[in-house]
């Protein structure tokens, strides 16, 4: 699936002037898939019906985040343990308790997990700015065909768009939302799928927040309930990147940021006070109307009955409060959803959601029957 997208590098994304429709950039915009470390897939929303990014800000946000990795990658190389080592880090990142930092870090922490694949040549590319050329992103109007489009690029959107679930769900991504206060993320459907499965991934890298209109602000850490006893230690991790009284080596430092911030990531925290994790109750509550009402829709079917999914798509959707653009857009995103949180080896009539999305980018009928006790579709 990672093979069949496109990805801008951290490189190409600083020399971008804003995001452009993907038909409109040149080939050399997009760098291969087998040269990247580390691929990110940004979650956003977007402002108007024609430019995800009018005013410039999600790109400002993303380069700024792409500066600071080069400068996280530029000092963890650094051995020497004492208060002027501490003082010469902090002249270039002053702290990763920060909106922006932490997140910085966690990705320059993946893409170093990512050349552990690499020749020893390969691996040194890291050092300097080499960062730039080893992490990709991928943003959906500059990545992904736009309409109008021709039968190939039509194809290539239906490919991609059936294997998104699949990227988030890789170890070899990183899901990053871009959000700002009151924006209504969760409540428009494609920001809710995407986010819904990348919190589904199982293990500590869940969804990260960047919140655009909060940069460099301090981190939101306080915890409720009985993760509250969790705040000191992560604090405390997160000091030694900045403790001159008792200097530590910066690779232990930034190692000690992340793990202490992955175990904020796995914890079930206060949506409000977390940068670093979705609403998650929002999500639960919304995902399990969607689950129960379409699945319960599919196993009422009575033999000889006939459902047409699409219609029943839509409208849980609409009943969960989730905005998109058009009923094609809706059922697509309920699709996406339940393809990709349903296991490919899936039995009766939970193995339906793969062949459904197939089906629905084809132009076929989303037409269930039930014959004999199974389900089956009308073509």
């Amino acid at each position: 699936m990672l093979q069949q997208c496109r990805y801008i590098s951290a490189r190409t994304l600083l020399g971008l002037s804003k995001f452009d429709r993907c038909q409109s950039l040149l080939s050399e915009t997009w760098t291969p898939v087998e040269r990247l470390w580390h691929l990110v897939f940004i979650s956003h929303r977007w402002g108007s019906q024609d430019d995800p990014d009018p005013s410039g800000k999600q790109l400002e946000a993303l380069k700024r985040l792409v500066w600071r990795m080069v400068d996280i990658a530029g000092v963890i190389g650094d051995e020497r343990v004492s208060a002027e080592a501490v003082r010469d880090r902090l002249a270039r990142v002053p702290s990763l308790a920060r909106q922006g930092n932490l997140q910085a870090a966690h990705l320059v922490f993946r893409t170093l997990c990512g050349g552990h694949n690499f020749a020893a040549d390969e691996v040194a590319r890291i050092e300097g700015d080499g960062i730039l050329d080893l992490i990709g992103f991928w943003y959906d109007f500059s990545c992904l065909p736009q309409d109008p489009r021709t039968v190939d690029e039509e194809r290539e959107f239906g490919q991609a768009l059936q294997g998104i679930g699949e990227m988030i769900l890789s170890p070899r991504v990183s899901t990053l939302v871009l959000r700002r206060e009151k924006d209504g993320y969760l409540e428009r459907g494609w920001c809710f799928a995407e986010s819904m499965i990348a919190g589904a991934k199982e293990d500590a890298f869940k969804p990260m927040i960047l919140r655009t209109d909060r940069w460099d602000e301090p981190l939101a850490m306080e915890l409720s309930g009985v993760f509250g006893a969790l705040r000191p230690e992560v604090m405390e991790m997160l000091g030694q990147w900045e403790d001159l009284a008792v200097p530590v080596a910066v690779e232990k430092a930034f190692e000690s940021a992340v793990n202490g911030t992955a175990v904020l990531m796995l914890a079930k925290m206060d949506s409000s006070m977390s940068e670093f994790v979705v609403a998650a109750t929002a999500m639960m509550s919304a995902g399990l109307g969607l689950f129960a009402g379409i699945q319960s829709s599919v196993a009422l079917l009575a033999v000889g009955d006939r459902l047409d999914l699409s219609v029943d798509l839509v409208n849980v959707l609409r009943r969960e409060g989730l905005g998109c653009r058009d009923e094609r857009d809706y059922i697509l995103v309920a699709l996406l959803l339940l393809k990709s949180l349903t296991a490919i080896d899936a039995t009766e009539d939970l193995g339906i959601w793969w062949e459904a999305l197939e089906r629905f980018m084809e132009g076929r009928s989303l037409i269930l029957v039930r014959r004999d006790g199974v389900l089956t579709w009308q073509d």
